[in-house]
């Protein structure tokens, strides 16, 4: 029987900024996240109530949105230590496609992680 081998986790990854705060302290954030089975978001909107997402998925990507309770308590996502500019990129080119509604919200969460100073500036040239 064949096991799969671990890598180390990428430099970049070893590095990452936090926060102001830790991220398991600061479960409301912009970022990529992961539910109970490993499934991928990235986070682009938090309202009062609701989270707006784009998950990764078969087929077309699309934004959605989700109660917190829903996302935290059921989906039971957390926040991932993953680059951000990474994963909007493996997102964008993802091979069932993105709509232009996703597309426009992957490019704004970037934006404004670049506003904040915690991602390299060009990405896209």
């Amino acid at each position: 029987m064949k096991r799969a081998r671990r890598g180390r986790a990428a430099l970049e990854q070893l590095h990452l900024p936090l926060d102001e705060s830790d991220i398991r302290q600061n479960k409301k954030a912009l970022g990529v996240y992961r539910d109970h089975n490993a499934h991928h978001a990235i986070v682009y909107k938090i309202g009062k109530t609701k989270i707006s997402l784009v998950e990764m998925k078969k087929g077309k990507l699309v934004t959605q949105t989700m109660a917190d309770k829903k996302f935290f308590d059921e989906r039971r996502f957390e926040r991932v230590e993953y680059p951000l500019e990474r994963a909007v990129e493996n997102f964008l080119s993802h091979g069932g496609g993105v709509s232009d509604a996703a597309q426009r919200a992957l490019l704004t969460v970037l934006q404004e992680a670049q506003r904040q100073g915690r991602v390299p500036l060009p990405l896209f040239t």
